[in-house]
């Protein structure tokens, strides 16, 4: 018989799953596997301007095993005492109690099982960095615990790059279940691994781990020393023939990353020499790249993120940055805004390379 208060919405929230299991004193339910991890160190002046408001450690990496846990949809983790924990269901641009659950009236019906069920969800599932080194990443923490999982909960979008890293982690489709708008279950065992807020020594080197094996299935063999990555949708560089009509001069080629399989860009990245790209996804895949890669990363003054110079330094490669100028700013968000690179700068950084 279903459990009509299982309906009813969280009015409170736990700030992080570990109140949750302070408050229960269930610390048999908590499976803690890596401490907050600081930052690597500035080694460039220019670097702080990256970390301006921005977090100097990774998160403290645990796994939860909740009893009558409950998921909903792709937005919500749900205690046994019916309240929201929040930081395994961030919705961006939000403050916790800002989380949409507040604004729900009635939840759907919810559908109990016995079994054991793991939940990926991630706001920014479809992003290839988010869903490379944040969601693929929480795999490894369940694999830590040796916990078997009968069910994996994960919005993905079925993404060839999606399919593959899930069954390179050993993960086959018919465990994975697909949540939608309407989905509400309770779980016998909910299994739910922390966030991963940064890239970290631990998170890099199981996603390099797991999937490096894959280049060798790459039959294209594409092998460039000199990469230019050009970006298809936003945060487009303005006068990108004259940064690339230099760039050619140097000997790189131009690669538009969506439009190859994960194989050849792990490939591409594996051995390249030297990358120059405007910040972006496609440069997760400096995970792939050998220690002294030169990065040279292009930005707007509008959006600067941190990501790849931790990559970048917990990878041993030799990063640069160049801040451009902002053009077309994007009334939404500033992330979509386009920018202008000065060719005598670019010239300058790989003169001395």
């Amino acid at each position: 018989m279903m459990d009509s208060s299982k309906r009813i919405p969280p009015s409170s929230y736990y700030e992080s799953t570990l109140e949750w299991i302070n408050h229960t004193q269930n610390e048999n339910r908590l499976h803690t596997l890596y401490p907050e991890i600081p930052i690597p160190s500035v080694m460039k002046e220019e670097e702080w301007q990256l970390l301006v408001d921005k977090p100097r450690f990774s998160n403290k990496a645990f796994v939860a095993d909740i009893p009558d846990g409950r998921v909903l949809g792709d937005r919500a983790v749900i205690s046994p005492d019916n309240v929201l924990l929040w930081d395994v269901s961030v919705e961006w641009a939000k403050l916790a109690p800002e989380h949409s659950i507040f604004q729900d009236t009635m939840l759907p019906p919810v559908i109990e099982t016995d079994k054991t069920v793991a939940m990926l969800n991630h706001p920014a599932s479809k992003n290839y960095y988010h869903w490379l080194m944040e969601s693929i990443a929480r795999i490894h923490l369940l694999q830590m615990t040796g916990i078997a999982i009968d069910k994996y909960i994960i919005n993905h979008q079925s993404f060839p790059f999606q399919l593959k890293t899930l069954a390179a982690c050993g993960i086959p489709m018919e465990k994975i279940v697909r949540p939608n708008d309407r989905f509400h279950l309770s779980a016998r065992r909910l299994i739910v691994p922390s966030y991963v807020n940064l890239p970290n020594a631990w998170s890099c080197q199981y996603v390099r781990s797991t999937f490096l094996p894959y280049m060798a299935s790459d039959t294209m063999g594409l092998t460039f020393e000199r990469i230019y990555i050009r970006r298809k949708h936003y945060r487009k560089i303005v006068n990108e023939d004259a940064i690339f009509g230099l760039l050619s001069q140097c000997g790189f080629i131009s690669i538009e990353l969506e439009a190859l399989p994960l194989e050849q860009q792990i490939r591409l990245f594996y051995n390249a020499k030297i990358i120059v790209a405007a910040h972006g996804a496609g440069l997760a895949n400096l995970v792939f790249c050998q220690p002294e890669t030169h990065v040279i990363e292009l930005f707007p003054p509008s959006f600067m993120e941190p990501h790849y110079w931790m990559l970048s330094r917990l990878m041993g490669l030799d990063y640069h940055m160049i801040v451009g100028t902002r053009e077309n700013p994007n009334n939404f968000w500033s992330g979509f805004d386009n920018l202008s690179i000065d060719p005598r700068r670019l010239l300058e950084v790989l003169s001395c390379l």
